[in-house]
């Protein structure tokens, strides 16, 4: 009878050993396992055949989840998952519904903001253009515009200040510092013959007293 029993045993899959179907949980698996070993009793062989089918078959899931496909644990957790979805759509629509709308509106905020990133000022080819950038600006545009333009300049040169380290008042004082000592050279320039020659020609005498601030400024952000 031992030698049939071993015979049929040999000729049956891990899951009919174990005696549970084919896709069933670990769980099922390890308590099936438990099960069939405190049936086995003292037959030895029957209890190597048990652990046997039960390494092969935890193997399998091993291998499953390098390969990338669904393991027991998740596969079970899926269905449930399904199962109470399937609950709540039967006997909950609204709530169902609420979820849904939740979704689209996560979808719908990721995909209507866009993301602002702020010029890093890192590198000196960047820094001079925008200067130069800055300058021409000044040149082309009306002189209600100078202001707006020096107080960018002067709010750019605080923000590299800060991100080399130093602190927000200080920066703030040294790009002030810097502002009031192009215009002071602004205002020099104003006295000169040339300047008053060349603004009755081209220029304004307020933009040719805030050339000189804009270009400190900027001087200021291309060293540090």
């Amino acid at each position: 009878m031992d030698s049939n029993n071993s015979k049929n045993n040999n000729e049956k899959t891990p899951y009919e050993v174990l005696g549970v179907d084919e896709g069933a949980s670990f769980e099922d698996i390890q308590r099936a396992r438990d099960i069939k070993v405190k049936e086995a009793g003292e037959d030895l062989i029957l209890k190597a055949k048990i652990e046997s089918s039960f390494d092969k078959l935890l193997m399998g899931s091993l291998k499953a989840r390098q390969s990338g496909n669904v393991s027991f644990a998740a596969e079970s957790a899926s269905q449930k998952e399904k199962q109470v979805n399937q609950i709540l759509n039967n006997n909950f629509p609204l709530l169902s519904k609420i979820k849904q709308i939740n979704k689209v509106d996560n979808n719908s905020n990721q995909n209507t903001f866009p993301k602002i990133s702020i010029p890093s000022f890192d590198n000196f080819l960047i820094k001079l253009s925008f200067g130069i950038l800055f300058l021409i600006l000044l040149l082309i545009s009306p002189d209600s515009n100078n202001r707006l333009l020096l107080s960018i300049s002067t709010i750019i040169l605080t923000y590299i200040q800060i991100r080399s380290g130093k602190r927000f008042i200080s920066s703030l004082g040294w790009s002030v510092t810097f502002l009031s000592i192009g215009l002071i050279f602004g205002g020099l320039f104003e006295t000169n013959s040339f300047i008053q020659e060349l603004s009755n020609n081209s220029l304004s005498i307020e933009k040719i007293k805030s050339i000189p601030a804009i270009i400190i400024l900027w001087i200021g952000v291309i060293c540090l």
